[in-house]
């Protein structure tokens, strides 16, 4: 092979190489990409709740705060009503005071000097007598009444303001509780962020890798493509200058060839005749009557009494090491000869493995078969052929085919 028939190879492989690695780069990106994708729905989805729970969050402590001022009006109210209450204990007090002071206290109009004790002295009977003792009786109670009262209303305000002072406690509790929760979720929320952003950059960052490596891939495959069709130039050309060397080897041979026989012609002319009988003795030892020599000649690399070897012996044009028969129309078509079905006086005929010869045989099932076209008249051809299975196996056996457009022909 040709230093530039490598050199074309070595690019393929090169170029190959880059499109699958860069292909195989694509893909991975592609994958990258799918899964930070992924990522960024689940950091969305995240960032989405702990969003709710800043909002939901904010809503308590805004609640809370309402119901901490809240507390704080009543806790107020609650201040106010009991120092009223407790201006009315007073004054019930000091009413109850004036009355028992006044029950003992004595006047000049008074029988008994009291005025309670007179209110009831003075009954005009007993039963005035039962009835202002009840009067005056009941006149204490309201009053002693009165008194408890405002000093029961006292203690309630006070157990109210106790309860709403720890209901006010209670909700500053709860209040700091959440704005604590509050700054956790804002800080969560803003690690959330930067993630989230940093995954888009990775997502963007793949995008522009992955047109990067679009681009290189279509360089490459084209490169490719140009490496291949310079490949198959240069095989082509190898392939030329080797059928361009067997067609000089050949002229060469045929030549030598040609040389040989005129030189032995020259020889025999000046034997004397007793040579001449030992050289025809010598002949009749040598060939089948025909002609045709036993065993390998010179530029024939095929066994005698093989098919090969009859047309390679009429026809040495043909090339050596074109492998068995039915191989000869591929082997010729790679060494640049015309193949097709035509038939031509001087090509040369070939049988695939099983083919019909003319209806009159089958070609060997594995190796096939070779023959000379001797002429052509319309649709028949005209053939010879060698080979062990024929009465002169080193050939020429004649027959004729009815159906020359059947088969496979090499032409010079």
């Amino acid at each position: 092979m040709s230093m530039v028939a490598v050199s074309a190879l070595n690019t393929v492989a090169a170029n190959a190489a880059t499109v699958d690695e860069t292909q195989e780069a694509i893909t991975n990106n592609k994958s990258e990409t799918a899964k930070l994708l992924k990522d960024i729905a689940t950091a969305n989805a995240d960032n989405i709740k702990l969003q709710q729970q800043i909002t939901d969050n904010t809503t308590k402590i805004e609640t809370t705060k309402t119901n901490i001022d809240q507390s704080t009006q009543k806790i107020a109210t609650l201040k106010t009503q009991i120092t009223s209450a407790k201006a009315e204990v007073q004054k019930r007090t000091t009413v109850l005071k004036a009355q028992l002071v006044a029950l003992q206290k004595q006047t000049g109009d008074t029988v008994s000097g009291n005025v309670y004790f007179d209110f009831v002295l003075n009954s005009k009977d007993f039963s005035d007598l039962v009835a202002r003792s009840f009067t005056v009786n009941k006149l204490n109670q309201a009053s002693k009444s009165a008194l408890e009262d405002v000093k029961a209303a006292k203690a309630e305000y006070s157990n109210l303001m106790t309860e709403q002072e720890t209901t006010k406690s209670n909700l500053q509790s709860e209040k700091t509780s959440l704005e604590a929760q509050q700054t956790d979720l804002k800080a969560m929320k803003a690690k959330s962020d930067q993630q989230q952003d940093a995954l888009n950059q990775k997502v963007n960052d793949n995008k522009a890798t992955l047109e990067a490596l679009q681009t290189q891939y279509d360089e490459a495959a084209s490169a490719l493509k140009v490496a291949n069709d310079t490949k198959a130039k240069e095989t082509k050309v190898v392939k030329t200058a080797v059928s361009t060397k067997d067609t000089s080897d050949k002229a060469e041979a045929t030549s030598t060839s040609n040389d040989s026989k005129a030189s032995t012609s020259s020889k025999i002319e000046n034997k004397t005749s007793d040579n001449s009988e030992s050289k025809k003795s010598n002949d009749d030892s040598d060939s089948q009557g025909d002609g045709s020599t036993h065993g390998n000649v010179a530029g024939n690399s095929y066994a005698w009494g093989q098919c090969t070897w009859y047309v390679k012996q009429v026809a040495p044009w043909a090339g050596n090491n074109w492998g068995n028969g039915g191989q000869w129309g591929a082997s010729a078509s790679a060494a640049g000869f015309r193949v097709d079905h035509t038939p031509s006086a001087g090509a040369i005929i070939v049988f695939v493995p099983g083919q019909s010869v003319g209806g009159q045989w089958t070609a060997d099932p594995t190796y096939g078969h070779v023959g000379y076209v001797q002429s052509v008249s319309g649709s028949s051809v005209t053939i010879t052929q060698g080979g062990m299975g024929f009465a002169n196996a080193a050939g020429p056996n004649t027959a004729t085919l009815s159906d020359g457009g059947s088969y496979m022909y090499i032409h010079r």
